[in-house]
């Protein structure tokens, strides 16, 4: 009985062994340690669809023939949710003119104030781009038509260093590469 025992111990010490070596073996993930504030969405905010292309006003084209007229959608410290009604408008106005204009193309550009390393804001000018890509997405604008750029820091509008300086950095810009007309 008890030699059965070290044979059946033995047995289990050796394979703990072996698969010990495999893993062993293995290459470790790729970990970054940052002691930078995680990027959260917001749960709050909800996406209003498009209803109609006819409720674009192309008359505020701009003579650049760039922008249909405000093109910016500003964003709280560290956050990258639209919560705000103007913005949501916005949004839909471009979409509409998507939808209207299939040969369009935008150029969505993240940006960030100065605080925060230059990844970091990198990042969230990015994440602040990409969530306005989505709303038009969900509106059906192709993204095949859409560019997301993130400049972070590096293209302030205004250089300062108040709060109200940092709060118009904040910001996307939504540039048409190609109007489509």
């Amino acid at each position: 009985m008890y030699k059965n025992n070290i044979k059946y111990i033995a047995t289990f010490v050796i394979a703990a062994f072996v698969s010990g070596c495999s893993v062993l073996n293995q290459k470790d993930p790729d970990v970054i340690v940052t002691t930078e504030p995680m990027l959260t969405k917001s749960e709050e905010g909800s996406v209003d669809k498009v209803t109609s292309a006819e409720n674009v006003n192309l008359d505020s084209l701009q003579n650049s023939g760039q922008t249909l007229g405000n093109n910016i959608i500003y964003f709280e410290y560290d956050k990258y949710s639209v919560d705000n009604s103007d913005y949501k408008d916005i949004i839909k106005r471009y979409s509409s003119y998507m939808l209207k204009h299939k040969n369009a193309a935008l150029r969505i550009e993240g940006h960030a104030d100065e605080r925060g390393s230059r990844a970091y804001n990198l990042a969230l000018g990015e994440k602040r781009a990409e969530t306005i890509k989505e709303m038009m997405l969900i509106n059906g604008v192709s993204k095949n038509s859409i560019e997301v750029v993130s400049y972070g820091e590096e293209s302030p509008s205004i250089l300062g260093t108040s709060e109200e300086t940092h709060s118009l950095n904040r910001r996307v810009e939504i540039v048409f590469s190609n109007t489509g007309k």
